[in-house]
């Protein structure tokens, strides 16, 4: 008789499904929270490559240093809360010259932000690891977010 009664007995169902959905429902909030992070971030680099490739729009050069230098404090200004969490910040240019040597698969650029006219491509790559560890779960150890810019030099 007590087997019957325990068998229909269904107090404590709604605790027993809450922790069931418990912890699906814990990390579908973490990963949305993960995920607003990584468009956060995104958006900053985006941000930060448009920030750069202005200084390097203009020929003209900056009262101090260069203006590699001036692109790079810019970069690392906009991007320093990153980089404070342990991301990692890779700025380059290459100075292609003319559009028609973009195309060109044997050109080889040089490095530096060109002179009045040049073509120039700026990448900014940030390399960081998820932040609250849900990419992990995936088989994602690291995150990369790139931009790159194509402009041509003024005055």
């Amino acid at each position: 008789m007590n087997a019957r009664r325990f068998l229909r007995d269904d107090s404590g169902i709604a605790a027993i499904e809450f922790a069931a959905v418990l912890m699906i429902a814990v990390v579908l909030i973490v990963g949305t929270i993960e995920l607003a992070l990584e468009m956060i971030v995104d958006a900053t680099v985006q941000v930060a490559a448009q920030e750069a490739s202005r200084v390097g729009l203009t020929t003209t050069s900056p009262a101090t240093g260069t203006r590699q230098q001036q692109a790079l404090a810019i970069v690392n200004r906009i991007l320093s809360g990153w980089t404070k969490l342990g991301a990692k910040v890779v700025v380059a240019e290459s100075n292609y010259g003319t559009f028609g040597n973009l195309a060109n698969a044997s050109y080889t650029p040089t490095s530096d932000m060109g002179a009045y006219g040049d073509v120039v491509v700026y990448n900014i790559e940030l390399t960081m690891q998820g932040v609250t560890g849900i990419p992990k779960m995936f088989g994602v150890n690291q995150l990369t977010f790139q931009r790159n810019y194509i402009v041509q030099n003024e005055k």
